[in-house]
């Protein structure tokens, strides 16, 4: 174990500020000869200010000065270089393995004088350093566990530091007449031996100063699954000397555990928590966590509730259980329909005739010698599909320094329809090769529909092949119409990363460029559709990047409010979170126990005036089975009635606004 013996200037700064007082204690020091009151008299100096991590030769430099920064970035610097990791040609899971179990070497590394890091850091009370090392993996001591054990070692410690500090002046005192070299290598050692002297008493005092923890303040434990329970820890309260480096959770079957099924230790002591997994549904477990510092473990602290039994829903009558894969369905129903015996199924059946033939022939002549795709520059009362690429507030325009924008057909009747079907089409871009094969007859069929649906993947793959991307992004909610009789179909894709050069025409644009290049269709008396676009392109776009925002984890109560006219059905979302129902977070936990489902049922469907109004009616929480039911009813409550306050929803109208069969409870989402 050594402490850094470069730039002696900048170790002596970093005692702290000098005064006439440090002065004329450190010259009686060395007139004394030192002695254990003058080291204890610099017990109470102030914390040595950060050094960069380049003037420390390894990790346990750092730890020996408390340098809690150069601790975190010596860390990290191991991280960004690989550690220890293997060779180039590894894979990248094999070398982070490597650089963990490297870093958890090094942070566990035993010293010369038999310590490692994290006793420095719990017997010098720095939490701080304490919660850096956890982190990077520290352990405790395999060697030192017992309070005797921990005595007898600082006690040799302390000793070993006063030999060496006086072997050294002794030496200093002979070698007067050295050359500066050799008294300069003596001065450094001395300084070294120093430092690790008032360490070592530092931690001696703290040690012997150090009093058993006490009890968790709260332990509380939560359902999260059929098979697991949430442990969360609270930290004792009061005045405690000594810093607890772990917690203990056990649990059991029984309150007065006299079998423990299980026992863990939990070393994260910033917000310790612990998940218990493995466990049997239905049946009620024990739990109870303890603390540990150097002077041993704590007694322990029972849980609230008492006990709790991991179950479910799902479990409950009259609950229909729903699939819950359905994104592997849905592709392999698309596999299915791709197989050559059901592929006459996509489209319709209709003879072949030779004028329909050559006329395809012709297309496909046309199409082959044409040139790449022409954008549309001004609408002519039809059906167009525009798509905006954005990278932060860049947007992808063509050579005439407009959104990309194709033609689908020249009218529409059935505007709706053909919206659906370019939404459901938005989530499989990558098929359209493969579905303009299956409709390639449909320009001849005699059905409109399949003739919009084939002018549709036309203009898909037009943009397709002229952006260079088979994902256009997502469809816009609506569509934008005109009065001249204009429809245009939108999308949108974000670009996180910085994206490659475009091939010509098109480039990048900054949108307030964009919107000041901006000029109106000239002899409209109003706006055309694309005028709409690009005057609220920018209220778009914050639309777009909100719906892809994902709301926290956690359990939510939702309102479905409704808006309906004779074109469409509109739902009430929040403004941030446009993907979502209006809604409020009941709590953390996003599972939901047998005994709530149990109380939801009951509480709604055999409420005398039903509604909401009966989770909101106040009740004795005393006859409730459990705590944890208090806690789940009383946290629905305030949901409940904090979001219809939000909406301004008076709560006097909570009966005449919400019926029993208003309120889903017949699955959870």
């Amino acid at each position: 174990m050594s402490v850094s013996m470069r730039n002696p200037p900048q170790r002596r700064r970093s005692l702290g500020p000098v005064s006439p007082k440090r002065i004329y204690r450190n010259l009686s020091f060395r007139l004394r000869g030192g002695g254990e009151s003058s080291v204890a008299a610099d017990l109470d100096a102030p914390k040595r200010p950060s050094k960069s991590a380049d003037a420390y030769k390894t990790l346990w430099e750092a730890v020996e000065n408390e340098d809690t920064l150069a601790v975190q970035s010596l860390l990290s610097r191991d991280r960004s270089s690989g550690g220890g990791g293997g060779g180039v040609w590894e894979k990248g899971e094999k070398k982070d393995r490597d650089w963990e179990r490297d870093r958890e070497k090094g942070v566990n590394r035993v010293s010369e004088q038999g310590l490692v890091p994290l006793d420095v850091a719990a017997l010098t009370h720095n939490s701080p350093l304490l919660h850096v090392l956890t982190k990077a993996g520290a352990r405790h001591n395999p060697v030192l566990c017992r309070p005797a054990e921990w005595a007898l070692k600082l006690d040799a410690l302390v000793a070993l530091a006063d030999k060496r500090t006086e072997e050294r002046k002794t030496e200093l005192a002979k070698k007067a007449g050295a050359g500066p070299q050799a008294q300069a290598d003596l001065q450094r050692h001395i300084q070294l031996w120093r430092l690790r002297q008032q360490l070592y008493y530092r931690m001696r005092e703290n040690f012997q100063n150090t009093e058993l923890p006490g009890s968790p303040s709260h332990v509380s434990i939560l359902v999260t699954s059929t098979s697991s329970l949430f442990v969360t820890i609270k930290e004792p309260e009061g005045d405690m000397v000594g810093l607890i480096t772990r917690y203990r959770v056990e649990w059991s079957t029984s309150a007065s555990f006299k079998r423990i099924l299980g026992t863990a230790q939990v070393i994260e002591t910033k917000n310790p928590s612990y998940v218990i997994k493995g466990l049997t549904a239905g049946v009620h477990y024990f739990v109870r966590v303890s603390a540990y510092n150097v002077k041993g473990w704590g007694p322990p602290q029972c849980s609230t509730p008492a006990s709790a039994a991991p179950s479910s829903w799902r479990e409950c009558a009259g609950v229909k259980s729903q699939l819950r894969n359905h994104e592997a369905l849905v592709r392999k129903l698309l596999e299915d329909a791709k197989e050559s015996h059901l592929r006459g199924y996509c489209i319709e059946s209709s003879k072949p005739q030779s004028p329909s033939k050559r006329l395809s022939v012709s297309r496909g002549i046309k199409q082959l010698f044409q040139s790449a795709t022409k954008f549309v520059r001004f609408l002519q009362r039809g059906m167009y599909l525009a798509t905006v690429f954005y990278h932060k507030d860049n947007i992808l325009v063509t050579a005439e320094d407009q959104i990309p924008l194709v033609e689908i057909q020249c009218c529409s009747t059935s505007i709706t329809q053909d919206f659906l079907w370019l939404a459901k089409l938005s989530c499989a871009w990558q098929q359209v090769p493969w579905l303009q094969q299956g409709l390639s007859s449909a320009h001849s069929s005699p059905s409109s529909l399949l003739q919009n649906r084939h002018n549709i993947l036309r203009a898909v793959s037009q943009l397709q092949s002229s952006l260079g991307a088979v994902d256009l992004g997502q469809i816009y909610y609506e569509p934008l119409k005109d009065r001249q009789g204009n429809v245009l179909l939108v999308t949108l894709k974000e670009f996180p990363n910085t994206p490659s050069p475009p091939d010509p025409p098109l480039h990048w644009m900054p949108l307030a460029r964009l919107e000041k290049n901006r000029s109106r269709t000239p002899l409209l008396p109003e706006p055309t559709a694309m005028d709409m676009l690009a005057e609220q392109l920018k209220e778009k776009l914050s639309f777009h990047r909100h719906s892809l925002q994902w709301a926290q984890p956690g359990l939510y109560v939702g309102i479905l409010k409704l808006c309906s006219s004779v074109e469409q059905i509109r739902v009430l979302v929040p403004q941030r979170l446009p993907s979502l129902l209006c809604h409020t977070r009941v709590r953390h936990n996003a599972h939901v126990t047998r005994e709530e489902w149990t109380w939801l049922q009951s509480h709604v469907y055999t409420a005398a005036n039903g509604g909401v109004q009966s989770l909101l009616d106040a009740e004795d929480e005393s006859t409730m089975e459990s705590s944890s039911m208090e806690e789940f009813v009383r946290s629905l409550r305030a949901a409940v009635t904090h979001l219809l306050t939000k909406l301004n929803i008076p709560l006097y109208r909570v009966n005449t606004t919400f019926q029993p069969p208003h309120i889903y409870l017949k699955h959870l989402k």
